[in-house]
């Protein structure tokens, strides 16, 4: 025998089961319970709509535009602690070259107010000539060899770890 519309006080017969929900429904309740299931899809299509306008206007990129602040004061903060280690190793370089220069300076004119006495006193001999000419020609080397830059500048690669920085999503 026949089953009844699942629908209360529906008194025809059941005609199917529906497969989603097991009611056994006469046509007409069949026919309202689709057009029911179909009128829910229309809300959702709208849900998905708004999601994608979301998407598109990017409010996804304005959300995380603080965290690119943070990246970029980040890499601010690396350039300037690298430019202050690199000012601090030109201004050592700087001290070290002035010293060598210094120090050449001080023995020239050392020199020079030696043979400024030699001259005042018009009295010299073979072995102060001598002399000086040969501690004017190790000037002469030091000075070169300053020229030709007597520092030897020994650097490594800055080393750059993937784990300096990470990102963990917050739920």
């Amino acid at each position: 025998m026949s089953q009844l519309c699942a629908i209360e006080k529906c008194i025809r017969k059941s005609r199917w089961i529906c497969d989603c929900c097991q009611q056994h429904l006469c046509l007409q309740h069949l026919n309202e319970h689709n057009a029911f299931l179909i009128s829910q899809l229309n809300p959702l299509t709208d849900e998905i709509n708004a999601l994608d306008i979301r998407l598109k206007t990017g409010n996804v990129q304005n959300k995380i535009s603080n965290s690119r602040l943070k990246l970029e004061q980040w890499r601010q903060d690396c350039y300037k602690k690298i430019d202050c280690l690199f000012e601090q190793k030109c201004q050592e370089l700087d001290q070290l070259v002035n010293e060598k220069v210094n120090e050449q300076r001080e023995e020239l004119s050392r020199i020079h107010l030696k043979i400024s006495k030699l001259i005042d006193a018009q009295e010299t001999t073979r072995q102060d000539i001598d002399s000086l000419t040969l501690t004017i020609h190790q000037l002469e080397i030091n000075m070169n060899n300053i020229e030709r830059t007597c520092f030897t500048i020994d650097t490594r690669p800055l080393p750059i770890d993937d784990t300096f920085i990470s990102i963990k999503k917050i739920s």
